[in-house]
């Protein structure tokens, strides 16, 4: 994860530009571009996670909260790759949780409970009335902090280094008020959602349990595990259930560790050790599956995959199959399920027969993912761009750069597309339409 000179250019001119401006208050109007450009200068820093399991799931897990939580914004949900355990929600409406705090949690309520936490200081707009409250503190400080917060690497520690004294004056480090607020408020969505109102309050126990905390350097420590804030939620929901199905979570679970690398290096050797000592588990199998795949062992992979006895054994086995590059095996494993896991894997065995076109179509049904995970977009701007239709090409790609908060990136390449359609074109004007919002999210920097 490379930082780049830019970076902090932009935080000295955002510092400029809104030091006075926090000072009268934020209207919902503002939270929500003052949002953006924190999103933006976080996803220039820091490394989003490029998993579809771990993008599109807990997206759908983000959806299933955000229905029921009446929240003023609609939420962006970004997944940062960082062993760091840690989650923020931004003003705005804008979440970002780590590969490191999902990798901690074993249920999937607990990711739920964490998630809804931050829902509750968006819905009580904690950080907007700091900014309210303090005119000294500014969004391009609070972009810096937020950003070192959730790198946690050295070069995230040379970012908060930055901060730190905006840090002091902010204290990011929410008060005990706030985070009793929040406790209550997405507890209530998390149970609202299925998952009972207990999620967070397991989460908490478990660091507390291994002292999780006590390796957090002050600044970073946004989430006080008071006892009294686990007692206050046990009391609060004597009687908690969960009633959605939360099955397929230990899968995803998997993929935060192996691709993530929560648990370093030797989580390999640890993974396979467990399947060969419980073949049966299809979990176990799953993962082991994987560890061989990328080895380069296809028969093994193969040969694991083919056993696991699981309602997702079309999933599972399917995207192996994938791997290997038995992609006619693997279409017809795919192919009768309309699940956007599914749906995305076989798009890729299309695309690996050569069949560009069921590639295209099957990705074009996902396109509503895409802000959840920018690589669909990406995927199709090549097929189209190879297919000779440069102008749907540079479109996609375009729209791939506006999710990722390239703007410069975006334009370029949308200012491409309406000369291929050709400017009196109705693609065109699609396009055009569509730069119209971009420049409305880029207001704040005119």
């Amino acid at each position: 994860m490379n930082l780049r000179r830019p970076f902090f250019i932009t935080i000295f001119f955002l510092s400029f530009v809104l030091l006075t401006r926090s000072a009268y208050g934020l209207t919902i109007s503002e939270e929500k571009k003052y949002g953006r450009e924190v999103f933006t200068e976080i996803a220039r820093s820091a490394a989003i996670n490029n998993d579809p399991y771990l993008s599109i799931y807990i997206q759908e897990i983000k959806d299933r909260l955000e229905g029921v939580a009446d929240m003023p914004f609609p939420v962006v949900l970004t997944i940062i790759e960082s062993n760091t355990v840690d989650a923020f929600a931004t003003v705005g409406g804008y979440v970002f949780i780590t590969t490191g705090l999902i990798g901690e949690c074993d249920k999937e309520e607990e990711l739920a409970g964490v998630m809804a936490h931050e829902f509750g200081h968006i819905k009580k707009r904690h950080i907007a009335k700091r900014l309210e409250k303090e005119k000294f503190i500014n969004i391009g400080m609070l972009a810096t902090m937020v950003a070192g917060m959730l790198i946690g690497d050295q070069a995230g520690s040379a970012v908060a280094t930055a901060g730190t004294a905006s840090a002091q004056a902010l204290s990011l480090k929410y008060s005990r008020e706030d985070e009793e607020e929040a406790d209550k408020e997405g507890s209530i969505i998390a149970d609202r959602a299925g998952y009972g109102g207990l999620g967070i309050a397991g989460f908490l126990k478990k660091i507390r349990a291994t002292g999780g905390d006590k390796f957090l350097p002050q600044y970073l420590l946004t989430h006080p595990y008071h006892e009294s804030r686990i007692v206050a939620l046990e009391n609060m929901w004597p009687h908690s259930e969960v009633t959605v199905n939360t099955a397929f979570f230990p899968y995803v679970l998997v993929r935060a560790k192996l691709f993530g690398k929560v648990h370093g290096p030797g989580i390999d050797d640890v993974l396979v050790n467990r399947y060969l000592k419980a073949k049966d588990d299809p979990v176990n199998a799953y993962a082991a599956s994987l560890i061989f795949s990328r080895k380069g062992k296809a028969d093994e992979s193969i040969e694991v995959a083919s056993h696991i006895g699981s309602p997702y054994r079309p999933l599972l086995f399917g995207e192996i199959l994938v791997n290997a590059r038995r992609y006619d095996e693997a279409i017809e494993m795919l192919r009768n399920n309309k699940d956007p896991l599914y749906r995305y894997f076989l798009a890729k065995a299309y695309e690996g027969n050569s069949n560009r076109e069921m590639a295209v179509a099957t990705l074009k049904t996902l396109i509503p993912y895409g802000s959840a995970y920018p690589e669909i977009l990406y995927r199709l701007a090549m097929l189209r761009g190879r297919m000779g239709d440069e102008g749907q090409g540079y479109e996609y790609l375009g729209r791939y750069y506006l999710d990722l908060g390239r703007y410069d990136l975006a334009r370029s390449n949308l200012e491409k597309a309406i000369t291929k359609y050709g400017v009196n074109s109705p693609q065109a004007r699609e396009v055009m339409r569509l730069m119209d919002s971009m420049d409305e999210r880029k207001d704040m920097k005119k």
